[in-house]
């Protein structure tokens, strides 16, 4: 017989990439499923309803789970062993027709968006895209990352379509009075023949690096480029700035009213790090989303927790956000 399983708000049933051989039906409650669109590569979240199943392909096909499912409300899920399941649906031909006809269609839906992708003749260009990322270091007043930027590009692309632009940025680390505020190799006492940074390998892999180019496109209001980079510090795993990554990355969310996948992303960080500097700016914006989500009371609680564990240059914000619901 199935099981019944009490779900507390933000707990998280199952991640992308789990194995489980449950299927689950949406008894009473709101749960958000989360998935990769496999053609623009954003995030896609879909609300179940109840009396609907989740989880049948995976545990079916005995592969990892392709979606996660975070719970929105206090929830109650029926939670189905696969042969529990398969005698179950045998009993109910209307519940077979009825999945066979989504699963057709997602089937055709998935269809069309190889298709596209094999037809796609954008290809991705390295020469624009190092031009792109010292651009916007340059941009940002990080002079000395963009110079580094652009002298890996002189090495790779000598006869590139961006030389001359790169040349420029290259000489504006050495240039005196540049007026970034950044000193050159010289003025830290380096040798100027040595980089301060390694550049044989890409933004992502230097959570240092990457961080200060995702800072500086939030910085210009380019969210989703920011949380690319937010999120790659946080695949890296454990490193230094790792707190301000996901906080970052919470942020870039938020700001693209992602408020589902906001509150996913940050819930698994506290659970980590409960003690985290960057914590109560983590509950902020858990605070703001469950506000956006038109959930006063959670968002009340997690600025009052905010509020306790706040640096002097939050608190003015969060009492402002906590007074706002009532606080």
């Amino acid at each position: 017989m199935p099981k019944a399983v009490q779900y507390k708000p933000n707990s998280v049933i199952y991640f992308a990439g789990d194995v489980d051989d449950r299927v689950f039906l949406l008894q009473r409650g709101r749960i958000a499923l989360t998935s990769t669109d496999i053609e623009t590569g954003k995030q896609i979240t879909e609300y179940i309803r109840e009396g609907e199943f989740f989880g049948v392909k995976s545990a079916l096909g005995h592969f990892p789970r392709e979606e996660s499912v975070m719970v929105i409300t206090d929830s109650i899920c029926l939670a189905f062993s696969t042969p529990e399941f398969e005698v179950f649906v045998q009993q109910n031909t209307r519940i077979i027709m009825k999945m066979l006809k989504v699963f057709s269609n997602q089937l055709r839906h998935i269809h069309r968006q190889i298709e596209s992708l094999l037809e796609s003749a954008e290809q991705t260009n390295p020469d624009d895209g190092m031009y792109s990322v010292a651009s916007c270091f340059y941009n940002s007043q990080q002079v000395a990352a963009a110079a580094e930027v652009a002298i890996r590009y002189l090495r790779l692309f000598p006869t590139g379509k961006h030389v001359m632009e790169m040349k420029q940025i290259a000489q504006a680390k050495a240039a005196p009075g540049h007026g970034f505020g950044e000193r050159t190799a010289a003025e830290r006492g380096q040798p100027s023949s040595e980089p301060a940074r390694k550049t044989g390998g890409p933004v992502g892999n230097d959570p240092n690096l990457a961080l200060t180019l995702a800072e500086g496109l939030a910085g210009q209001g380019k969210w989703d480029e920011a949380y690319k980079q937010y999120h790659s510090i946080i695949e890296i795993g454990d490193s230094p700035v790792l707190g301000k990554a996901y906080a970052g990355a919470g942020r870039c969310l938020y700001e693209q009213q992602e408020y589902v996948r906001c509150l996913q992303l940050l819930t698994v960080y506290v659970g980590k790090e409960p003690k985290s500097l960057q914590v109560a700016e983590v509950l902020m914006y858990m605070g703001l989303s469950y506000r956006e989500m038109n959930q006063t009371d959670k968002a009340k609680a997690f600025f009052g927790k905010a509020l306790s564990m706040a640096t002097p240059n939050l608190v003015p914000k969060i009492k402002e956000l906590y007074a706002e619901c009532g606080g």
